[in-house]
């Protein structure tokens, strides 16, 4: 399968990189998208617009502002891991430094942490008020 010059990482190397094409790109769509509403609101400014509207409007900004922005941080961290990739420290943990499993890297090829570790990051950001039951 493998051969023992094969790099392991060259296949996640290249999802990482089709992947920051497909955040560029929905992140530009966006952006015109954006630029195309303030544009159209601009010409049906004279037209009667009810509150329902407004508030639908609003709403639809809204998803889309936080759809931009979680795509802006997966382009970060696909950013990072191929960084990783190109200084030879990809597939080891920030954390611990010990090897990331290969399984959870070809899962989420922009891991940074081992599981271990990224479990501990997440119930450290995550007050306790939250996720414990009364």
């Amino acid at each position: 399968m493998n051969t023992s010059t094969e790099n392991p990482f060259t296949p996640l190397r290249a999802w990482l990189l089709a992947r920051e094409t497909e955040l560029l790109a929905e992140i530009g769509a966006a952006r015109e998208a954006a630029i195309d509403a303030a544009a159209a609101t601009g010409i049906a400014a004279t037209d009667v617009n009810d509150l329902e509207d407004q508030a639908s409007k609003r709403e639809r900004t809204t998803l889309q502002d936080a759809e931009v922005q979680r795509d802006r941080k997966e382009l970060a961290d696909v950013r990072a891991a191929l960084v990783r990739l190109n200084d030879g420290t990809y597939g080891t943990c920030i954390d611990c430094a010990q090897p990331i499993d290969l399984q959870r890297l070809a899962a989420t090829p922009s891991a940074a942490r081992c599981i271990v570790c990224q479990t501990q990051f997440e119930s450290r950001a995550i007050p306790s008020e939250i996720t414990t039951r009364p």
